[in-house]
Order: C-alpha cells, then sequence, then structure tokens
C-alpha cells in the first residue's frame, strides 16, 4: 500500500493524491464603534464598559505560514551541508541543492528544480515544494497555510524511503521557449514497519514532468506532470490524469 500522493504531480481530487482539503477559511471583520460619547462622567464610564466590551470576539490572529512551517518535523540531518546530496548529483547537499532551497542560487535550469524538488520531499521541506510550484499547476492554492497543511498530513511520502533519482535530459519546447519537459524516474522504498505487510518493497514511480520558465528572471518552475508505477496492475495507467 501507498501514500495518497504518489510521484511529484500531486493532485487533490484524483486518485493516489493528497486529500483534498476543506475550503479556505475567510476572516470576517467585525464593525465596532470605539468612540466616546459626550456626557458626565458617571455616563463616560459605562459606556467606556460597553466599548470593551465590544472589542471581545475577534479572536486569534491567522497563523502565519513561516509558523506553520517552522512547526512540521523534518527529515534532514542536523550536518546536512556536509551529506551527499539526495539528488545523485555527487556533490553535498551545502554545493548542490542547498543554495537552491535557501535562495541563494536561481532555479536557472529544469534539472535544477527536478532534483530540488527530488530532495525537499525526500528531507520535507515543503515550503520549498509550494516556492517552485507554478500557479497554473492544479496542486497550486492561494491559502498557503492550508495547503502547506494538507502537504504535512498527507504529501510527503512519509510511508517510503527514498532511494534513487534518474533524471533523462531536458527537452524545450520548439514553439516555446519557456516551455519545457524532463522524463525522470524515483524509486521508493516502504519503511519497516511490523504492520506493514509491503515493508522493504520498492516502487518505482516514472514522470513526464512539464517546467515553465518565468521570462522576467529566467527562473524555472514545476507546471505539471504524467504520472506512471510499476505497480501490479497500474504500470500502462497515467496515475494523475
Amino acid at each position: 500500500m501507498v501514500d495518497r500522493a504518489v510521484g511529484f504531480a500531486t493532485n487533490n481530487s484524483r486518485p493516489w493524491s493528497i486529500a483534498a482539503a476543506p475550503p479556505s477559511a475567510r476572516y470576517g471583520r467585525c464593525r465596532t464603534s470605539l468612540s466616546a460619547g459626550k456626557g458626565g462622567g458617571k455616563n463616560k464610564k459605562k459606556k467606556s464598559k460597553r466599548t470593551a466590551q465590544t472589542t471581545k470576539g475577534f479572536g486569534a490572529p491567522p497563523p502565519r505560514l513561516e509558523e506553520v512551517l517552522a512547526a512540521f518535523k523534518t527529515r534532514a540531518p542536523d550536518d546536512a551541508d556536509a551529506r551527499p546530496c539526495p539528488c545523485g548529483s555527487g556533490e553535498v547537499y551545502g554545493a548542490c541543492c542547498g543554495p537552491l532551497h535557501r535562495g541563494d542560487r536561481p532555479r536557472a535550469t529544469m534539472t535544477d528544480v527536478l532534483r530540488s524538488r527530488y530532495v525537499a520531499f525526500s528531507w520535507r521541506n515543503i515550503g520549498y515544494v509550494m516556492d517552485t510550484t507554478h500557479e497554473s499547476c492544479r496542486d497550486y492554492r492561494d491559502d498557503r497555510v492550508a495547503w502547506a497543511r494538507d502537504l504535512d498530513r498527507g504529501g510527503m511520502f512519509d510511508s517510503f524511503e527514498f532511494v534513487r533519482l534518474s533524471a533523462g535530459p531536458e527537452e524545450i519546447n520548439e514553439d516555446d521557449g519557456n516551455e519545457g519537459f524532463v522524463e525522470f524516474e524515483v524509486t521508493l522504498r516502504a519503511k519497516e514497519d511490523e504492520d506493514n505487510p509491503v515493508a522493504g518493497q520498492e516502487t518505482l514511480i516514472s514522470e513526464r514532468s512539464r517546467f515553465l520558465r518565468n521570462p522576467k528572471d529566467g527562473s524555472w518552475s514545476y507546471a505539471s506532470g504524467d504520472v506512471r508505477s510499476n505497480v501490479a496492475g497500474l504500470e500502462d495507467t497515467t496515475l494523475n490524469a
């Protein structure tokens, strides 16, 4: 059995995807008059008391995305910069995907996005997954707090270990240089668990991802992808179609 999110083309409404999220919370404004009326001292005290009562009911302010992300668990080791980068480039994380995750280096190629997103999923960097998702992608959410929470609950492959990434060459659209594609394969291994009958088994996920480039700054983002798996009976099925 596998997580609801498979591949990097997560989908909120179809099989093999993160579960649909509740509607975005909407915060209304409470109109309250805080101006004091004229009159004697006694009346002023009464109105002041009434005014204080009307300020109640606003509740706690909505959570900030930074606070929500900071509360999520991470799989990144403490000495991550000195470790081999999980993307398989042969470099250490601090010289490979680390600068991309920190915003110290631009996402100049589609491969930059692919490899750095693989590491972000592997180490649970939810903020980076959202930052590299193009706004035209069907996974994109305007309510980033709700989006982050949904990813944390069911979109970060917590039942698997990331084994390897194998990426193919970049393909640029001849008619639109700001669109391109990369085919890749990801091998996941089900985590050891006495209650998991498939513990230790590996699953191969293949995807043809579509990327879009921002013509203003040249940075690439993930836009969509067709996901397939080697799970018996689903070899020729596009899982997120």
